[in-house]
């Protein structure tokens, strides 16, 4: 079982990866406060984080950097409303799995998810 942090500041979004995740057996943790979720990410073990970009005070651009900067790496996935080109190509730069736009597609998630699973 993997574990995977999701941090958005739309609860919606977080009851919906939940639901989707745990009913894969992933162990999921989620917050809506992304400072919060940057010392999560400092202090504990995660196999993959989930992110939204445009949150304060802590962006989804800092917590990729964040999980990237642990050892081993944390895998990361952005999901995104406010996607731009630009967006997507820093996103990939940091090195970022997968970039999904929201409103987002259960499968299109899911195989994400998969993705960085498989490739571990």
């Amino acid at each position: 079982m993997s574990k995977i942090l999701v941090v958005d500041d739309e609860a919606s979004v977080l009851q919906s990866m939940e639901i989707l995740l745990k009913s894969e057996g992933h162990e999921v943790v989620t917050m809506r406060d992304s400072e919060k979720a940057a010392e999560m990410i400092k202090n504990e073990r995660y196999d993959l984080l989930i992110t939204d970009i445009r949150m304060s005070p802590v962006d989804g651009m800092q917590l990729i950097k964040l999980a990237h900067s642990k050892t081993p790496p944390i895998p990361t996935i952005v999901v995104s409303a406010y996607g731009s080109e630009n967006t997507e190509h820093q996103s990939f730069d940091l090195g970022c799995t997968a970039y999904i736009q929201k409103p987002f597609k259960i499968q299109h998630v899911l195989d994400a998810v998969r993705k960085v699973f498989l490739n571990k």
